[in-house]
């Protein structure tokens, strides 16, 4: 008799918190992002059998940036990174990326305000880059653009 009190209760309770966690993942949910990565994007020539992809979002409250990104055909990786700057110029480094090690990579961080707004409101003025100790000066690179 006992039980057939709890359960009820203990149901009720558990869907409440699920509403509420609901509730909360929506509101740290911000704007995706991708790229999709290649040799032939960068200027005067990357790895031409390169790939990849990156997706990312920007939490609207606490500005920070989550990343995922994925390399292949390409070697050891020395650093990955989103940088300010239109399709075909060099630009300046803006955020730095987890290297990914065995091809894949994820990480969080802080971006700042100023600068959460600046991608969100202008995602095709910064792309990512991925460098390599065969092409340390950009084995792969794609322009940023809104993932929905």
């Amino acid at each position: 008799m006992k039980n057939d009190f709890r359960r009820p209760v203990l149901a009720a309770f558990g869907g409440v918190l699920m509403l509420a966690s609901a509730g909360m993942a929506a509101a740290f949910v911000g704007p995706d992002f991708r790229a999709t990565l290649s040799g032939s994007n960068v200027p005067g020539g990357g790895d031409s059998d390169g790939w990849g992809r990156v997706r990312f979002e920007i939490n609207n409250s606490t500005h920070r940036l989550c990343a995922d990104l994925e390399v292949r055909s390409i070697a050891e990786v020395t650093s990955a990174q989103i940088y300010r700057g239109r399709e075909g110029q060099q630009g300046e480094p803006v955020a730095r990326l987890e290297r990914p090690r065995d091809d894949d990579s994820y990480d969080c961080k802080q971006i700042g305000d100023a600068l959460a707004q600046e991608i969100e409101s202008n995602p095709t003025a910064f792309y990512v880059a991925v460098n390599t100790t065969e092409y340390p000066n950009g084995a792969i690179r794609g322009q940023v653009n809104p993932a929905g």
